[in-house]
């Protein structure tokens, strides 16, 4: 009796660091598929979690304090430090960062690891990892989220939204709206492009010169 009891605790034991070895297996930030059908997982069959649902879980990350003036030299070296939300004026002399900004945006270089409302206008970069609505106006304008609004730039950015882009090179992943520039390209697009090299990946014409458009 004690050997067959010691035969099934070595047995369970076994079995349970194959089932953490095979969770370990599986990369940070993607699912496993389920077969509703047939009740089994393919082995090693997975689904990466849409781009959406991360970029919803980073906006709702919040700043260590909230402030309505922020002043950067070059960040860190910035008054108060970058992890604060911004709700008002930033001025960057060279670059500053924040969490969430919502306000006006004035320097070099603005970035905001989250969400950013309002007029981005730094010179050089404006760039927000999250969603956000305004306008933004510099050399490269850059949003990893969903935008609403205005870009005009040497080079424009967004991830999704409707928008508006002005530039030499305007881009996006899936937008709807109007771009005008010499290089326009967008994986899914609703709208219009105006330019020189206009490029629709979903589209049945996915490149046409001048003027380029899918609804």
């Amino acid at each position: 009796m004690r050997k067959l009891m010691t035969s099934m605790l070595l047995l369970a034991s076994v079995s349970a660091s194959a089932a953490v070895a095979t969770v370990q297996q599986i990369e940070p930030g993607v699912r496993p598929v389920y077969n509703s059908g047939t009740g089994v997982m393919p082995a090693g069959a997975q689904e990466a979690v849409p781009r959406a649902s991360r970029q919803l879980a980073k906006d709702r990350v919040m700043g260590v304090g909230f402030t309505p003036a922020m002043l950067s030299f070059f960040s860190p070296l910035q008054v108060p430090g970058p992890d604060f939300d911004v709700g008002g004026l930033r001025l960057n002399i060279l670059y500053g960062r924040c969490c969430n900004f919502d306000g006006l945006d004035l320097g070099l270089v603005g970035v905001a690891d989250n969400h950013a409302n309002g007029w981005l206008a730094n010179l050089l970069v404006n760039y927000a990892a999250g969603d956000g609505l305004g306008l933004h106006t510099g050399v490269v304008n850059y949003f990893g989220g969903d935008f609403k609004g205005l870009q005009i730039g040497i080079a424009n950015w967004i991830d999704s939204g409707d928008m508006f882009q002005v530039g030499l090179y305007n881009g996006g992943y899936d937008i709807q709206g109007l771009q005008i520039g010499v290089i326009n390209t967008a994986d899914k697009l609703q709208g219009l492009q105006i330019g020189l090299v206009n490029i629709i990946s979903n589209s049945d014409v996915s490149f046409f010169p001048i003027i380029n458009g899918f609804f």
